[in-house]
């Protein structure tokens, strides 16, 4: 019985899922601990970029993985 998905499938999704769990990480955070008081930190580049980028990288490493064909099968 051939599966649809090689060893190099899994690792690759692996991966992926790592981007987007580090994306979610990164967004994480900045509450205000008396909500009468703004916090700016919501607006860092952490937040606002760095996450976003790592979860559409980790979204695109899925897609390639989800794509991948090996050459010897």
């Amino acid at each position: 019985m051939e599966f649809n998905f090689g060893k190099r499938n899994y690792q690759l999704m692996i991966v992926g899922v790592l981007f987007i769990i580090l994306g979610y990480f990164l967004m994480s955070g900045g509450k205000s601990e008396d909500p009468a008081v703004f916090n700016p930190e919501i607006f860092s580049t952490t937040r606002i970029t760095l996450s976003i980028i790592s979860i559409i990288i980790g979204m695109a490493i899925e897609v390639v993985a989800i794509l991948y064909k090996d050459k010897n099968a």
